[in-house]
């Protein structure tokens, strides 16, 4: 797998970088969790930017007017501001893949490459399937020919919160990705036994043994916690972690995350 330079951050094959996701809903407590992270420690910011939009009045007006965009533009200088520059991925989670976010994609795309034009976000996380479950390709690669046009990466994502893919169908999904030119492909599923999160490892091994994209591999549910830490050692560069109540299934606090790796890898 190739290694891949964010910031001061590599990621590579071994001990995964840890993100902690940042779910405030105000700008006030976005910037409390984000010290927070930074004293956790973490090395990655998620700003789950969907917490915050959805909270706020009429929001579709504000997007007219650019009352939105200018308060993006804020708090991620608020953002770099408090934890020195860490590597920040820039997320609007629609509902259809489990977040909050009802923005049309229009203008989720419109907010993804303002915030990677503003040189504040390193990492956008853009959705493989619309709200309708379709995977529209000519929209897909436009917008990441855009955001590499202004200098971000683009982690491209796909969650299945029922189930797990068999493995022909996780390969094929990751070969989609990288073929839309995603710098890293993400997949999150449910696991419902011990077999399947070992079958998604696996997996995840083999597609990082030739020189290839990184990516990132989670198994949602209390039998993919091994994921979560096991998953670095076969290729998977970042595991997720909350200050408090996760924003996935399964997802642990950042404290508990931080133990396990180093219990894990400190004894590797």
């Amino acid at each position: 797998m190739n290694r891949m330079i964010a910031g001061k951050v590599e990621l590579d094959i071994g001990r995964p970088k840890v993100a902690v996701s940042i779910t405030g809903t105000t700008h006030e407590e976005i910037i409390e969790q984000c010290k927070a992270a930074k004293e956790a420690p973490c090395d990655i910011l998620e700003w789950r930017a969907d917490y915050y939009l959805e909270n706020k009045d009429d929001v579709d007006a504000k997007l007219r007017s650019d009352d939105i965009q200018v308060e993006v533009i804020r708090i991620l200088d608020d953002i770099e501001y408090e934890t020195d520059g860490m590597p920040v991925i820039f997320t609007i989670r629609s509902k259809s893949q489990g977040g909050r976010g009802t923005l049309s994609k229009e203008q989720v795309y419109d907010l993804n490459c303002l915030a990677v034009q503003a040189k504040l976000a390193t990492f956008v996380d853009v959705e493989l399937f619309d709200d309708n479950n379709m995977l529209v390709r000519e929209d897909l690669l436009e917008h990441v020919n855009d955001i590499h046009s202004f200098g971000g990466r683009v982690i491209m994502s796909y969650h299945d919160f029922k189930a797990m893919p068999r493995r022909e169908e996780i390969v094929n999904i990751v070969s989609v990705m990288r073929d839309l030119d995603a710098d890293i492909a993400k997949i999150a599923a449910f696991a419902h036994n011990k077999k399947e999160s070992i079958e998604m490892i696996k997996c995840c091994h083999m597609l990082t043994q030739d020189e290839s994209d990184p990516v990132i591999f989670i198994a949602m549910g209390k039998y993919g916690l091994v994921t979560r830490i096991f998953g670095g050692q076969y290729g998977s560069v970042i595991t997720f972690a909350s200050l408090g109540e996760g924003t996935a299934n399964g997802q642990m606090n950042v404290q508990t995350v931080n133990r396990l790796l180093d219990d894990y890898y400190t004894e590797k």
